[in-house]
């Protein structure tokens, strides 16, 4: 009896050091606990192999990603570089996608640094079990999907993939991908979105297009074709009409952009400027009278009426050679016009009624996109050159940069905007020279581009997450 004792705990023993990736033990659900997962086999497969203390549980779960649970498994990684980069982590799984889903690419051996988890051994049944869960849309107990119901959601172009990230705004983790890719062989490089009543919109630089998605399940809902080097969106505030402009990487001879029906996905007018340029970034006064079209070669701003579509109605605001506009953005009040000045490294700041410059101020190189507070008092501007949000303050007439947020997630800024409370400022990294690396890297894939999560009550970057290639436009769901 004492014999078949000890061998029984031995048995046990040697099962637990072969299929943990620690040496400590197993949390094993008791009978019937799933942990949350949608079925009991499904909780085995993480409880028997890494779900421990010292491992993917406990107090220090490893990378910061604990197991123990559906719940857990969700939030994803908090400290995936062990530290070395401030609040770097990210998902660990992407329901409906193994391609994307780290820790499936992971199992299948495809991810460097691959130590420690090639400490576990599991068997083909189960790798089935997670690779027909996750296809299945990695339900929980009750049957749900998850990332269903989320306070907002960000939308982010990749626009070397072919991809839009979603990402959940209360986890701050990608929770889903959107495939733009075209049937023709050409990239289709997704540059800018937008989102509005139940409706992603998306230019595509390469295939030349307009989508329309629906944001409940990612269907394409209509598209524009025939727009050469679309790139920038502005949606009218009636909420039936957007703007698209041309990409900063066009030659200069565009001049023109377009005004489109978003209910029916039809071009109402193609609306032609002063001169052959770069009409690239735009914006529009919040009662959508005045649109502002920012010419990146000419170095000057074209009015047109908002309303009528048409052009000719107001001057130009001719700017010095070498200026330089690149985005534009209309105070919330409508009072202030502010455009980012590649060529100069400038904030500019023009009054609308009269369409006149106020004032400019010195930002980083390159400055990018740009976000303003619900109250307007707070500007920021995303450099791409320095990998800096520049953070410029309004006090009555007077605007002056007070802080330079950086982090070393950050490469190549592009992309900007804030949450509707203004507590969350997102910003997007291009990444394509791959200064920063990532701390898994996936066979086959580039150099991912990444997110930045800033608190804007202490303008510290609270998380960083990756994304797919090239960061580019980015639009947060209010």
């Amino acid at each position: 009896m004492r014999f078949i004792l000890l061998s029984t705990i031995t048995a046990i023993s040697i099962l637990v050091l072969t299929t943990s990736c620690s040496e400590d033990s197993p949390i094993v659900p008791p009978p019937d606990n799933t942990n949350g997962f949608q079925t009991e086999a499904i909780a085995k497969v993480f409880s028997e192999n890494c779900s421990t203390s010292g491992c993917h549980a406990g107090s220090s779960p490893a990378s910061g990603l604990s197991i123990s649970n559906l719940s857990e498994l969700l939030k994803g990684s908090i400290n995936r570089s062990g530290g070395s980069i401030p609040n770097y982590g990210g998902e660990s799984i992407i329901p409906f996608r193994l391609d994307e889903s780290l820790l499936y690419q992971i199992l299948l051996g495809k991810v460097t640094p691959i130590t420690p988890h090639d400490a576990v051994s599991l068997t083909q049944a189960e790798k089935d079990t997670i690779k027909n869960w996750l296809t299945n849309g990695a339900r929980d107990n009750n049957n749900n999907l998850p990332f269903q119901t989320p306070s907002y959601r960000v939308y982010v172009c990749n626009q070397n993939s072919d991809k839009i990230s979603v990402i959940d705004g209360d986890s701050k983790i990608v929770s889903a991908i959107i495939d733009v890719e075209q049937p023709s062989l050409q990239p289709a490089n997704p540059h800018m979105v937008k989102v509005r009543d139940g409706f992603l919109y998306a230019t595509l630089i390469g295939a030349g297009k307009f989508l329309k998605i629906n944001t409940s399940d990612y269907s394409l809902a209509g598209e524009v074709s025939s727009i050469t080097k679309a790139g920038m969106i502005i949606i009218h505030p009636n909420g039936n009409k957007a703007f698209v402009s041309r990409s900063s990487t066009s030659n200069p001879d565009f001049q023109s952009i377009y005004a489109i029906d978003i209910t029916n996905m039809s071009i109402l007018s193609e609306v032609t400027l002063a001169a052959p340029g770069i009409p690239h970034g735009m914006a529009l006064t919040p009662d959508g009278s005045k649109l502002y079209v920012a010419n990146l070669s000419l170095s000057r701003i074209s009015i047109v009426d908002g309303n009528t579509n048409q052009y000719g109605n107001f001057d130009d605001i001719v700017l010095p050679t070498g200026t330089e506009p690149m985005q534009a953005m209309v105070s919330p009040d409508g009072n202030f016009l502010y455009v980012s000045a590649r060529g100069t490294a400038k904030l500019m700041v023009f009054d609308t009624q009269s369409d006149t410059m106020i004032t400019e101020v010195s930002v980083d190189m390159m400055p990018m996109q740009i976000a303003v507070t619900s109250n307007g008092n707070k500007i920021y501007v995303g450099s791409m050159m320095m990998s800096t949000v520049n953070v410029v303050e309004k006090n009555g007439n007077n605007w002056t940069r007070t802080k330079q947020i950086s982090h070393p997630g950050f490469n190549m800024l592009h992309g900007i905007d804030l949450t509707a409370d203004d507590r969350y400022l997102y910003v997007s990294s291009r990444n394509t020279n791959g200064n920063f690396k990532p701390y898994f890297e996936v066979e086959n894939e580039g150099p991912p581009g990444t997110i930045g999560i800033i608190d804007t009550q202490t303008d510290e970057v609270v998380k960083l997450i990756e994304i797919e290639e090239f960061g580019s436009g980015l639009v947060v769901e209010k």
